[in-house]
């Protein structure tokens, strides 16, 4: 027979308690397991039937549902019961702040985009730690894309991708390019890099002398125009010397756009050639010769070194018209022997393309310079006043104009530094150090005699003592 006490035990296991609380009774039913009927229990009469003093009523709410709902719109917390309202307003405040923000930071970025995509990029920088070949690699992949065909009548040739302003792309190439323009007004076209149509382009400016033109046109380019122009890898001040490793990108054979490595054979020399759109006159330039290829074509192209720096134009090829040592020979392109207008040189003309250029030919003060048979620098006419030449490795004044020479120069006085550019002599003061033509010609062409600008500054030596002089009538070009 149970005991009356384990069995009440028994029920108290499994029912749950009412509580009655300001009239609002939390009910739980459980059934029997020898019986379907509902029990509802006292937690009182439990208590008493097993004799243990009655417990404090324990003080919990249920809330309904409506006033829960209208509650939480406050903020409130149920903490042992009792209702609890926090303050939100600081933490609202500070969300408000942060969207707020967000928003700014959002519209502030899109328009800075919008900004730079409509004046091109910044070149990315090339990762240069790795071997030759990986460099030779980055540079490539970095730079094709700044490369496009250009075509102009018959002739195609190359371009650079200078620059973009709003929807203006800029391409930088060589005057011989656009022989059918000059000759019969026709306009050139530009297919950019991954795309599949020409587009026709206007002729800012050339200059003939110097074999570099200008072209623009409004076109959307599928790949991200890089603007060289203004960048750090653009810049007359880029170093170099001979056995650098180059790398020479353009539309060689006309066949699209090809890559090939080479070094700087000469970093800076002088070269005889045909003057252009005239078959009988001669012309001697600074160039800089490399064994990059630079296939006809290319005219136009770029050659950059492994930092991606632009160090020259593709310009000029060396054909051997009557054969080495065979009489009668055929002509033949000479293999790796290519020359490119040094960007010492190619800046100035480029920048003054820009800022004169009206369609036409744009006449530089021409650097009067004539190669000999005893030197790669002949003759150096400077353009104020008196002519120089190199005298024992020295640029030595030879002869004063006749018009109105400077009054503080004199026959035999040695140039030591015309503007930026100075010329070092050894400790004998008989042989140059520094022979490069081609940054001298490029400091001389950052200037035109043509007043309201800065002075230009040329340092002289006589008998050992030195003497300045200054032309303040030269303006500044660059």
């Amino acid at each position: 027979m149970k005991n009356e006490n384990n069995k009440t035990n028994e029920i108290s296991e499994n029912v749950p308690a009412v509580v009655e609380n300001d009239g609002a009774n939390v009910v739980a039913t459980v059934t029997e397991p020898d019986s379907s009927a509902p029990v509802v229990a006292d937690a009182r009469a439990l208590s008493v039937a097993d004799k243990t003093p009655p417990a404090e009523p324990t003080d919990v709410r249920e809330y309904a549902q409506a006033q829960s709902d209208e509650s939480m719109r406050g903020g409130y917390a149920s903490v042992n019961g009792r209702n609890v309202r926090t303050d939100n307003r600081l933490v609202w405040m500070i969300v408000a702040l942060m969207t707020a923000l967000c928003i700014a930071v959002g519209v502030l970025s899109s328009a800075l985009t919008g900004y730079f995509m409509r004046r091109g990029e910044k070149p990315p920088v090339i990762d240069t730690h790795g071997d030759v070949q990986q460099n030779i690699a980055a540079v490539i992949a970095a730079r094709k894309s700044s490369i496009a065909e250009v075509s102009c009548g018959g002739l195609k040739g190359s371009g650079i991708v200078m620059k973009r302003e709003g929807d203006t792309v800029y391409v930088l190439t060589n005057a011989h390019v656009l022989e059918s323009y000059v000759m019969v007004e026709q306009l050139p076209a530009v297919r950019f890099y991954g795309e599949d149509g020409f587009y026709q382009a206007s002729v800012v400016g050339y200059d003939g002398f110097y074999d570099v033109a200008v072209l623009s046109l409004d076109h959307t380019t599928v790949h991200t125009v890089y603007n060289l122009d203004g960048s750090e890898f653009f810049s007359p001040d880029v170093k170099y010397s001979e056995g650098d490793y180059v790398v020479s990108i353009g539309n060689a054979m006309g066949m699209g756009i090809a890559s090939y490595d080479g070094i700087i054979s000469r970093a800076s020399e002088m070269l005889e050639c045909n003057e252009l759109f005239n078959a009988g006159g001669k012309k001697t330039v600074p160039v800089m010769r490399t064994t990059a290829v630079i296939n006809a074509g290319m005219s136009g192209g770029g050659v950059f070194d492994m930092r991606g720096n632009l160090v020259g134009l593709g310009t000029y090829r060396m054909s051997n018209t009557d054969g080495v040592g065979v009489e009668g020979g055929a002509s033949s392109d000479v293999e790796d022997t290519g020359f490119a207008t040094p960007v010492s040189v190619l800046y100035p003309v480029y920048k003054r393309i820009l800022a004169e250029g009206k369609g036409g030919e744009v006449r530089q003060t021409p650097v009067t310079l004539r190669a000999s048979d005893t030197s790669a620098i002949g003759r150096v006419g400077l353009p104020f006043g008196y002519s120089c030449e190199y005298r024992n490795g020295r640029l030595t004044v030879v002869a004063l104009n006749q018009g109105t020479p400077p009054e503080a120069v004199v026959v035999g006085d040695v140039v030591t530094r015309v503007g930026g550019f100075r010329l070092v002599y050894d400790d004998d003061g008989n042989t140059i150090v520094n022979s490069d033509v081609c940054s001298l010609v490029g400091t001389l062409l950052g200037y035109s005699g043509r007043g309201n600008g800065a002075v230009l500054t040329v340092a002289l030596e006589r008998d050992g003592s030195p003497l300045t002089v200054t032309y303040s009538d030269y303006r500044y070009a660059l």
